[in-house]
């Protein structure tokens, strides 16, 4: 009796150990992939990939870069050397980068909709078409009310974020503030209209959940997640960093809802007075 149960322990032991073993291995496995993603945190274009990326399910190691890394491009002024492999020579991400079984890079595919269209082509199961609604392309247009609203209050907060790799050196966020001041933002005039620009942006996210979301859960009226969603998904997030806006729920809960899916963070547990 007791060598069986000896013997059924010893079975046992053994048996849990070697689960314990293949559990790892098997993480490890879906923890190390062939895909390469170089980004920057704050980059609504890096997070569109992102965003397909994770929905699709297709894993991918994220590479996080500071913003004044000139990635190989020694026409920008102002930024530093990263010490890191150049990619296109280019000092614009997102950057998806393949990785051979011998650790050399297979390719690269740069631009934002170059890659989703890989993904969409990869997986053979394409996102919802763009619905081209005036609708949207007038609230997020470049030059649209809510995107200056939305560079007012991100441009500053964002340079505060320094436990993001995006902005953790000095340097990183010189260059920003040197860039976008070249390109005519003024950082003091941002801060000094700062409440009023709070006051707004609440307003706009109102009328964006009210008027934009097609359901609960997309911006399609089927609540599937879709090209639009991948497009302006990221414009919002970018809003979340600042402290004293209100979103509404049904607006914020899609936001946060659509963002958790597909594994990529918002600013709402990092917000910035």
């Amino acid at each position: 009796m007791r060598s069986d149960l000896l013997s059924f322990v010893i079975t046992l032991f053994t048996t849990l150990s070697l689960a314990t073993v293949a559990s790892a291995m098997t993480m490890q496995q879906q923890t190390k992939s062939p895909l390469r993603l170089h980004v920057y945190d704050h980059c609504p274009y890096c997070i569109r990939v992102e965003l397909a990326l994770g929905l699709k399910q297709m894993p991918y190691e994220r590479v996080v870069y500071g913003y004044g890394d000139k990635l190989g491009d020694d026409s920008k002024v102002g930024c530093y050397d990263g010490g890191n492999p150049v990619l296109t020579g280019k000092k614009e991400l997102p950057v998806l980068e393949k990785i051979g079984t011998d650790g050399n890079r297979e390719w690269l595919k740069a631009e934002s909709l170059d890659i989703i269209k890989w993904v969409e082509t990869e997986t053979s199961d394409p996102f919802k078409v763009k619905s081209g609604r005036k609708d949207l392309t007038v609230f997020f247009a470049t030059d649209g009310r809510f995107k200056v609203v939305q560079r007012i209050l991100s441009r500053p907060r964002n340079l505060k974020l320094t436990h993001l790799k995006d902005w953790s050196r000095e340097e990183d966020r010189a260059y920003a503030k040197a860039k976008y001041e070249r390109g005519g933002f003024d950082y003091a005039a941002a801060e000094a209209c700062d409440a009023e620009s709070r006051v707004e942006m609440t307003k706009m996210l109102k009328e964006a959940s009210t008027s934009l979301l097609g359901s609960d859960t997309s911006l399609y009226e089927d609540g599937v997640l879709g090209f639009d969603d991948l497009l302006y998904l990221p414009e919002l997030r970018t809003v979340t960093v600042a402290k004293g806006v209100q979103w509404p729920d049904r607006l914020r809960k899609y936001v946060v809802e659509a963002h958790e899916k597909a594994n990529v963070g918002t600013y709402f547990d990092h917000q910035v007075e």
